[in-house]
């Protein structure tokens, strides 16, 4: 189904595409224009208009959209008598807000005047919303999701956490999608992956098949079969085994630890959390040798994993997490670029190192760091 999203300037289309593909339904193209744009709004609403199965108008414009919608599609604007009852209802004194064109269907909005609706012609499907970002997520997720999830047939869902590179699940997901039927989406929160999957097919069998090759083919980099974060699932991994867990943050600046802390009770598990940016205190606080850091770097596997080492020596935690790396602007005076990361995570069994070399601005870097050092916890502590 090729769905299409008409917006006007500062209308925030990429959250609205993530909670659409949440929903099962593709966002394949999104238009944005400047709000007094009625020439490029028509252009491109008349170009997508025998190319998309539908057509999705967040109405932010200057001009009055409606009616340029009531003469595309050749009919009148009238008031929608629920429309206006539920303007009336919610205490509003000006009903131009119920208008739509004959024959559409009035898609409720409690929060303001602007009163969205559906238009179907034939195979196209013609939505108009508020663009109010509370009217706009209220009505899609009420409304419009289901109702366009509805089209596309599906019968089932279900959802994976991941974390890595969404290109390469991509990949892995078409490998097995050429065997099932089923369609998918995969939103990325910056290394934090919701893989959406969903079923045409009402079959048993034939699901549960399909969800044990898809679950077989990501186990590697799958980290949760339902909705939750990182955080909620490393924190219930160490509430399951009674673990505590010690963690030591450079370029991350402590955010991993904040991630931690977002769970109540988890000053039972958390022993201690170590904000060591600068070489001295690596040094001083974590027991790593001045003479390495000289020699290989503050950002390097040798750092990193003495920084783990110094917590497991220090704190006897069962589980310790350490962060060094660069995450810009501007980089650290060595050949290593910015986003070059490493991650160390282990116990007293034994530290694993692992390296990135992430890409994006610093916050998306940072972001990018702390997903990894706490996937790399969630994996740690399921094997101890």
């Amino acid at each position: 189904m090729k769905t299409v999203m008409i917006a006007f300037d500062d209308f925030n289309a990429e959250k609205a595409r993530r909670a659409f593909a949440d929903g099962g339904v593709a966002i394949t193209t999104v238009l944005k224009f400047a709000a007094d744009d009625d020439m490029g709004f028509k252009r491109g609403y008349e170009t997508f208009r025998d190319l998309a199965d539908a057509i999705v108008i967040a109405d932010g414009a200057a001009f009055d959209l409606k009616q340029m919608v009531a003469d595309f599609t050749e009919t009148v604007l009238i008031e929608n008598e629920n429309a206006r009852k539920t303007l009336e209802n919610n205490g509003f004194k000006e009903f131009s807000g119920a208008l739509m064109p004959l024959d559409a269907t009035f898609i409720p909005n409690a929060y303001g005047e602007y009163q969205g609706f559906v238009y179907e012609e034939r195979e196209f499907t013609l939505i108009v919303l508020p663009s109010a970002e509370k009217e706009f997520a209220s009505a899609c997720e009420k409304y419009v999701i289901p109702y366009l999830s509805a089209k596309v047939g599906f019968e089932k869902r279900m959802i994976f956490k991941c974390f890595g590179d969404k290109y390469g699940t991509e990949e892995t997901l078409n490998s097995v999608k050429d065997r099932f039927d089923f369609d998918y989406s995969v939103r990325d929160d910056n290394g934090d992956l919701t893989v959406s999957v969903f079923f045409k097919d009402n079959n048993d069998a034939e699901y549960r098949v399909a969800v044990r090759e898809i679950f077989t083919a990501i186990k590697d980099v799958c980290y949760a079969d339902c909705d939750v974060s990182l955080s909620e699932t490393l924190f219930t991994l160490l509430k399951l085994g009674g673990k505590k867990i010690s963690v030591a943050e450079s370029f991350t600046g402590g955010k991993v630890a904040a991630e931690l802390i977002k769970n109540s009770g988890v000053s039972e598990y958390l022993i201690e959390s170590v904000v060591a940016y600068s070489d001295k205190s690596k040094e001083m606080r974590l027991g790593v040798p001045a003479e390495e850091i000289k020699t290989f770097g503050a950002v390097s596997a040798k750092v990193a994993y003495r920084m783990a080492a110094g917590l497991i020596r220090s704190g006897s935690p069962d589980i310790a997490v350490a962060t060094t790396g660069i995450a810009g602007p501007n980089g650290d005076g060595t050949d290593a670029p910015v986003g070059r990361c490493f991650i160390a995570v282990g116990t007293k069994g034994g530290i694993h190192t692992y390296k990135f070399d992430f890409t994006g601005n610093r916050e998306e870097i940072t972001e990018k760091g702390v997903n990894a050092a706490l996937f790399y916890a969630v994996k740690t502590i399921k094997n101890l």
